[in-house]
């Protein structure tokens, strides 16, 4: 009888935990709500907000692609407090660089941007021996060690 009722209380117990750990992972409605996606109003005035901004314009020489413009969380930290908040963000990308604007719709303002640079890989040549003949004569061989000690 002890058995059963033992098992009941374990029961109980991992039940009541199981809602304490669904409820602490169910928004109440206090905390930040993700935003709806960008309307293409809200776009437009992203891209030219963004295309508008004097540093921006700096970094665009020649031919870019607005590639995406989307929400995107960014997190500022001062003076050991860390503030999170979510913009829009305009990707632009160039010939040397990609670029991510982050603006602020309601005040039309740029409120920092990121600039990633593209590199190209570097191939490093190939090694191999000298093609040509040195002065005086033909390319010196080095003679392979003969193995010692293969007949026990």
């Amino acid at each position: 009888m002890d058995h059963i009722v033992t098992g009941r209380l374990i029961a109980a117990g991992a039940l009541i935990l199981f809602f304490v750990l669904v409820a602490g992972c169910v928004e109440n409605g206090d905390g930040p709500v993700a935003p709806s996606a960008l309307t293409e109003d809200q776009k437009a005035k992203a891209v030219r907000t963004a295309l508008a901004n004097a540093t921006v314009q700096d970094y665009l020489h020649g031919d870019y692609e607005i590639t995406d413009v989307d929400y995107t969380t960014i997190t500022h930290a001062f003076r050991g407090v860390e503030r999170s908040e979510t913009v829009p963000t305009v990707a632009i990308e160039t010939k040397d660089a990609q670029l991510w604007v982050f603006v602020d719709l309601e005040t039309e303002t740029v409120v920092a941007i990121t600039k990633n640079y593209k590199r190209t890989p570097v191939i490093m040549p190939s090694v191999t021996q000298p093609t040509s003949t040195p002065p005086g004569g033909e390319t010196p061989t080095v003679p392979l060690p003969t193995p010692t000690d293969t007949h026990r």
